[in-house]
């Protein structure tokens, strides 16, 4: 057989070569994965939801503790000496009140800077988690690429064999040589035709599972900037009123306490609205953004069957023809879609 003849090597394909029952099991895997990781990013909102309005509540009752002291300090500079006396001999000692009221505020700062912690930790629990799904959108990218490049390489094989088979008509050779070489260029014919089903197959698989990965990375990473932000913003306002309040403790009778005191609670009341702020965020997920992503991947599921439609006793020249032109043709059509886009 001379080489003009010979028939294209087999082609050394990129990543993994795929099998039918390969990418029906590959799909139902990536669905459960894709179920199992919204369960669980509903949870870290469900979470999220939590901690926020659990810190809402702390920073709510922080401030009505200093609004109480604030109220005390404003009684007992209002009060003269003869009320202040009065108030000693009944037994009631604003001082002692003024005291406890100051150290329950004291204590209660404590709790809040807890509760932020804890906040913080759990968004760094968010980035771990944004970067694992990260990995597997990366993977998806990589299956993709490789499955498109084996279908316009096998694509282009198709075509070369099919140019073989209308040129061994005129080929200088014996009659047994022609009816072997055309057998073996045929059933080579119908052998790459059913890999680039298969290549056409698995691109799809990682096309419809890409999405939904996406989505959920993107969710779980805008989760992680809202809290790493709320955080901050929250830390900041807290230990500013915190440095005031500890202060609060040991200077009980400093005469600029009611006006820092005052200061303190105001921000504070800024903390509480970056935390409504952020609770309302959160509540926006639950209510929209999760039951979409659900829905998503509900309809995804129904579509888990991946077909080949062909078998390799049933592969005729034309079909093979025609899935390599119409491979070829999607393979330029995105190439100049890649360009208008860059």
């Amino acid at each position: 057989m001379s080489e003009r003849h010979a028939v294209p090597a087999r082609l050394a394909y990129r990543g993994e070569v795929p099998t039918q029952a390969g990418l029906v099991r590959k799909n139902q895997q990536l669905a459960v994965a894709h179920r199992r990781t919204l369960d669980r990013v509903d949870e870290l909102v469900r979470t999220q939801t939590r901690v926020g309005r659990e810190l809402r509540g702390e920073l709510s009752t922080l401030r009505d503790k200093g609004t109480a002291l604030d109220e005390l300090e404003r009684e007992m500079s209002q009060t003269g000496l003869i009320s202040s006396l009065m108030a000693r001999i009944t037994g009631r000692s604003a001082v002692l009140e003024r005291r406890s009221a100051t150290e329950a505020l004291v204590d209660h700062y404590e709790v809040v800077s807890i509760r932020l912690r804890r906040a913080s930790a759990f968004s760094d629990d968010l980035r771990l988690c944004a970067l694992e799904l990260h990995e597997e959108v990366e993977d998806l990218h990589k299956q993709l690429a490789d499955a498109l490049a084996n279908e316009k390489a096998s694509a282009e094989r198709i075509l070369d064999i099919e140019r073989m088979l209308d040129e061994l008509k005129a080929a200088e050779m014996s009659g047994a040589d022609r009816e072997r070489l055309r057998d073996k260029l045929t059933f080579e014919l119908r052998q790459e035709a059913l890999m680039l089903e298969l290549f056409r197959a698995s691109a799809e698989v990682a096309k419809q599972h890409l999405d939904p990965a996406r989505a959920l990375r993107d969710t779980t990473m805008r989760l992680n900037e809202e809290m790493a932000t709320f955080v901050l913003q929250a830390t900041g306002t807290v230990n500013a009123a915190g440095r005031r309040i500890q202060a609060l403790g040991m200077a009980a009778d400093a005469p600029t306490v009611v006006g820092e005191l005052q200061q303190s609670l105001d921000e504070l009341q800024d903390a509480m609205a970056i935390t409504e702020s952020y609770v309302e965020t959160t509540q926006v997920l639950l209510a929209d953004v999760l039951p979409q992503l659900s829905a998503r991947l509900k309809a995804q599921q129904e579509l888990d069957q991946v077909a080949v439609t062909a078998e390799l006793d049933s592969v005729t020249r034309e079909h093979a023809r025609s899935l390599a032109e119409r491979a070829l043709r999607e393979a330029a059509e995105a190439e100049i879609e890649d360009l208008l886009k860059s």
